[in-house]
């Protein structure tokens, strides 16, 4: 499938189900119930706890084939495939290469320099934005032979990559490091940057924050560059009224009205994880579900209220204690003992309706994917419109670094 005939078709698509991924379930409890198909919904109540969890894990078990619910799964994951980039292992590098990074980011760069060299005549050089203390653009410059500059705005971290670079051997076919001290995307920047965004440079953003991918995207548009590499984070921090969408296609097209809780989505799309931490989550949704519904039942509050975040262990405690400390923090007086407390956290009126809102927000987790794709299409179109030649894949295994999904994009010759 081409790029602009998915894109029509994730459209299309997510059209179906506006009122699941416009909003959050408690936002418009309880009547966002009802948004969900009800088949669905019984089907989902009938599995365990182990069933619900391969569920999240995007897995069609056997409980669910044959049923609207999984050509809906099904439907979803296809459209939003995307080709998966085949490993090019590197050459064994000294024990230092690796030298201070975490086991996420040596995969990343093991997925990202292959590419990255095999694209090397179409640049003289690579500016990692966003680069901190430099790892990247260390084994890129030392071991790759292509020299580097690395872009943050943490003197701090640069200072420790500079002490890093310079106590260790450089071999002798080693390129030259660059760190440059700047706030990207900031006003002030154009200045500081005039001498390293050129025809002939080449941007990397490894997950470059909400606005922060768009404004890489369009800088290499307006400096001409070779080229870039990005990979989109942090959806929720965009502005859809300003960024989004960015290419012309989608204009024409009617492009869907995305808001803060379907970027949220789009920017959890939920990656596979473990039994262990399933749970954990299932725990803390349904402490803060029960904190919601105690609110709208007995102080009459039927808004939404942000209550947030808690140590994970407050969610393994009693639901008393959970429910104390979060009614201290908006100030709100009570009588009920934690016996009463506990009572109503526990009662079958009360597990039903959390079970209901835990199940309708797997359903809903379905279309995380679906959106984040719909998204960066836009901008593969944006930068094909603009004169380059795109492609978009999958370059990290989903597990380890979930937003795995690469925008690489090199300017077509021309005689200008």
């Amino acid at each position: 499938m081409d790029i602009k005939s998915q894109a029509l078709s994730l459209r299309d698509f997510l059209s179906r189900y506006t009122r699941m991924w416009e909003d959050e379930i408690m936002n418009q409890y309880p009547e966002a119930i009802d948004y969900y198909p009800k088949d669905w919904v019984d089907l989902l109540s009938s599995l365990s706890q182990v069933e619900l969890y391969d569920i999240d894990c995007k897995k069609i078990i056997p409980k669910i084939e044959n049923s609207g619910f999984a050509a809906f799964m099904q439907e979803a994951i296809s459209l939003s495939d995307l080709p998966i980039i085949p490993e090019s292992p590197l050459p064994r590098m000294e024990d230092w290469a690796y030298n201070g990074m975490k086991k996420k980011k040596r995969h990343e760069i093991e997925r990202i320099v292959p590419r990255l060299k095999k694209i090397r005549p179409h640049f003289n050089y690579v500016v990692d934005i966003g680069g901190g203390v430099g790892h990247l653009s260390r084994v890129l410059s030392l071991y790759h032979s292509i020299p580097s500059v690395s872009l943050d705005r943490d003197a701090t971290f640069q200072e420790i990559g500079k002490k890093r670079l310079n106590k260790f051997r450089h071999p002798k076919d080693a390129a030259e490091i660059k760190f440059v001290n700047v706030t990207f995307g900031s006003d002030s920047e154009k200045e500081a940057l005039v001498d390293v965004f050129k025809r002939e440079s080449f941007s990397l953003g490894l997950h470059t924050c909400g606005g922060l991918a768009v404004h890489l995207i369009k800088n290499t548009v307006e400096n001409k560059t070779a080229g870039l590499l990005s990979f989109g984070c942090c959806y929720h921090r965009l502005d859809p009224q300003s960024e989004f969408p960015l290419s012309e296609f989608y204009r024409q097209k009617g492009a869907l009205p995305l808001n803060l809780y379907s970027l949220s989505l789009a920017t959890r799309s939920h990656a596979q994880m473990d039994f262990e931490v399933y749970k954990t989550k299932e725990r803390v949704k349904y402490y803060r579900y029960a904190l919601h519904l105690f609110l709208m039942k007995t102080l009459n509050n039927k808004f939404f209220t942000d209550v947030g975040e808690c140590p994970v262990k407050t969610y393994w405690g009693p639901f008393s204690e959970y429910i104390r400390s979060k009614l201290k923090e908006l100030n709100l007086e009570h009588h009920y003992t934690d016996e009463e407390l506990n009572a109503f956290y526990h009662s079958a009126e009360t597990q039903d309706q959390l079970r209901k809102m835990w199940i309708c927000n797997l359903i809903r987790w379905q279309l995380g994917r679906p959106l984040e794709v719909y998204l960066l299409l836009d901008r593969v179109l944006y930068l094909e419109e603009s004169g380059y030649t795109v492609s978009v894949e999958q370059y990290f295994d989903e597990p380890l670094s979930p937003r795995n999904i690469g925008i690489l994009a090199t300017r077509r010759i021309t005689n200008d």
